[in-house]
């Protein structure tokens, strides 16, 4: 074998290893790059917001905080916090007074008035199980969560399939925007 081939081959083989080197590097900052099985992922842009729930023994209410993603406008953070408040809470201490079911259909944002209306789906009032304490702490957590969370908004607006709706069970009128200051 002459010296020129000699020079060939070592390039060759170096050439090999340097090409399988950068795979195994890539590769592995592939795999390095995906979250553990059982752990969620986070959005790099979070918010830390303030969740309202019933107490277990209906005593009173009790707060949660979450980390939700960050979404544009006021309108979308809105919904992002009552469908975080809808999806119940992560403690078995805290229940939510929310019917299982009901959805935050759109957010409507008044900056003139400053009134924020909740479009919900028919669910909350069809399958709201009714009495006064109940219904006062559906009303309750939802207030209060928009208020913790949204200092810029002053009255809230309870709508169902797009209409205001006189009251969710018979025992409060929320037919006209509530004051999230002044709610009991």
């Amino acid at each position: 074998m002459n010296l020129g081939r000699k020079i060939l081959l070592v390039l060759l083989i170096l050439l090999i290893f340097i090409a399988a080197g950068l795979i195994i590097t890539k590769w592995s900052s592939i795999t390095r790059k995906e979250a553990p099985p059982g752990i969620q992922e986070v959005p790099q842009e979070t918010r830390s917001v303030t969740l309202y729930f019933v107490s277990k023994d209906a005593e009173g209410l009790l707060y949660e905080t979450r980390d939700i993603a960050v979404r544009e406008g006021v309108e979308e953070q809105v919904k992002a916090v009552i469908e975080a408040l809808i999806s119940g809470s992560r403690d078995d201490d805290k229940i939510s007074s929310i019917p299982e079911g009901t959805e935050i259909l759109q957010v409507f944002w008044e900056e003139d008035s400053r009134t924020i209306f909740l479009d919900f789906n028919r669910v909350l009032i069809s399958h709201h199980p009714g009495g006064g304490t109940s219904e006062y702490y559906t009303i309750n957590t939802i207030v209060k969560t928009i208020a913790a969370n949204f200092p810029q908004v002053r009255l809230l607006q309870f709508l169902v399939d797009g209409y205001p709706v006189e009251t969710i069970s018979g025992h409060y009128a929320v037919g006209k925007p509530l004051d999230v200051m002044r709610w009991r």
